[in-house]
C-alpha cells in the first residue's frame, strides 16, 4: 500500500493539501486557547501573609466643597471597584505657597482658596520585600498616587509608610 496515492491522498483518504489545513487551524487554536486561559495568576496570598500598613498621602484642594466630600471611614476605589483600604484619619492645614521676594529670598503666604490636606488610610500588603502596590498602583514615598473614593479624587504624594 502506498503512502500517497495518485491522487494526492495520504492513506487514500485524505489529501495532503487538506491535512496540512486542518492541522493548521489545530494549531493556531491550540496556541490561542492557551494563551487565554493560561494567565498568571500572581502569587497566593493567604491572610497570614498579608500585614495592614498605615500610608500617610498629602494633597492639597480648592475650594470649600471638595474637603467636604472626604471622611474617615470611607472605602477606597481603584480601577473602578471597591479595595481593602480605609480612611483612619483627615487633617486640613492653611495652604503654603512660595513666593519670590525682590531680593530673591522665598517667603510663604498662605493662600485663601486652598487647603493643605494629609490623609492617613490602611491597607494590607504582602509581608516581605517586593513593591507594596493598592491594586494597580505602586505605593512608595515619595511617589504620586491617585487618591479615589466614592465622593472624592485627587492626587497627591505618599509621605510616609507606617508597618505594623
Amino acid at each position: 500500500m502506498k503512502i500517497v496515492n495518485e491522487k494526492g491522498k495520504l492513506f487514500g483518504l485524505i489529501n495532503i493539501v487538506d491535512l496540512s489545513i486542518v492541522v493548521l487551524i489545530l494549531l493556531i487554536g491550540s496556541v490561542l486557547f492557551l494563551k487565554t486561559m493560561g494567565k498568571d495568576v500572581g502569587p497566593i496570598t493567604s491572610e497570614e501573609s498579608l500585614q495592614e500598613i498605615t500610608v500617610t498621602f498629602k494633597s492639597s484642594v480648592r475650594g470649600d466643597e471638595q474637603p467636604k466630600a472626604l471622611k474617615e471611614k470611607d472605602q477606597l476605589i481603584s480601577l473602578l471597584k471597591p479595595v481593602d483600604a480605609y480612611i483612619t484619619s483627615v487633617t486640613y492645614s492653611p495652604y503654603e505657597t512660595p513666593i519670590s521676594t525682590a531680593d530673591g529670598r522665598q517667603v510663604y503666604s498662605v493662600d485663601p482658596k486652598k487647603q493643605a490636606i494629609t490623609v492617613k488610610f490602611t491597607m494590607k500588603a504582602s509581608k516581605g520585600g517586593g513593591i507594596i502596590k493598592l491594586e494597580s498602583q505602586e505605593v512608595a514615598v515619595g511617589k504620586q498616587f491617585i487618591l479615589k473614593t466614592r465622593t472624592f479624587e485627587n492626587n497627591g504624594t505618599i509621605e510616609a509608610i507606617e508597618f505594623k
